[in-house]
């Protein structure tokens, strides 16, 4: 799928699915699509934040949507970039937070070719969205654009869930059928290379199944799981990532060999 047809995509009609489910977000069974589990509300990030803080500064926030989370960063007193693919998504940040100080950028732009110089940033969160991305380009590009010690969210779908995971499965299959821009991570080979270039994971949640997030139901170092929520502190040096997930799961693979 190439950058024009992605930006296609979110363009066409995304931005009012996202906040449907977002107005419904939290614990419980979504109404937009009938028996899957909601996405998580703002309190799981916020939660999250206050654990493993800001560093003081800036934060780049890479698919910031419309703001949903810029009133989170405003209460750390940061001061705030939005950068979004989808041209509808920061026309509607624009016009939510014009004349906000806070805010200091909203572009609309990928998160593979950041429009930024190297070390800008103290800060850095791309939440709800890496699995939406070229993970390795888009990783290596927000170690690129950020400083030496800042602060690095993530979150994402791991490429090895539990078979039995039957939401997590049909959310798979859903994706693939309406050409979803959909990636999982091999999240155990991402931890290595992480680790091998020197910068320090300050927590991973491993969430075991899907609705598990919006629950904050998490274990320490679960045999499979679905998705993850990465806070890290980048090292004093990088290099680019080699490819580091796939369009179909491991799981997926397994149940259609």
């Amino acid at each position: 799928m190439s950058d024009d047809d992605r930006k296609r995509y979110w363009n066409e009609q995304y931005l009012e699915y996202w906040r449907s489910r977002v107005n419904e977000a939290g614990v419980g069974k979504s109404k937009v699509i009938s028996g899957d589990s909601n996405t998580e509300d703002d309190s799981v990030y916020e939660s999250v934040f206050k654990a493993y803080g800001f560093n003081a500064g800036n934060l780049l926030e890479v698919g910031c949507a419309w703001g949903r989370m810029f009133p989170i960063y405003k209460q750390f007193g940061l001061e705030i970039t939005g950068v979004d693919i989808s041209k509808a998504m920061i026309d509607s940040a624009k016009e939510n937070w014009q004349g906000d100080a806070s805010i200091q950028q909203l572009k609309e732009s990928s998160a593979e070719a950041l429009p930024f110089t190297d070390s800008s940033f103290d800060n850095l969160a791309c939440l709800a969205v890496l699995d939406a991305t070229f993970q390795n380009q888009a990783i290596s590009e927000f170690l690129r654009v950020t400083k030496p010690g800042a602060r690095i969210y993530f979150t994402g779908k791991n490429d090895h869930y539990y078979p039995d995971d039957l939401e997590a499965y049909n959310a798979e299959v859903g994706a693939r059928r309406k050409s979803h821009p959909n990636f999982f991570t091999d999240t155990k080979l991402l931890i290595q290379l992480l680790k091998e270039q020197g910068h320090t994971i300050d927590q991973f949640y491993f969430f075991p199944r899907r609705g598990d997030f919006a629950t904050f139901t998490y274990e320490e170092t679960p045999e499979r799981f679905y998705e993850y929520f990465l806070v890290m502190t980048r090292g004093d040096t990088y290099s680019d990532l080699p490819e580091i997930s796939d369009a179909h799961s491991k799981t997926f693979k397994e149940l259609n060999s």
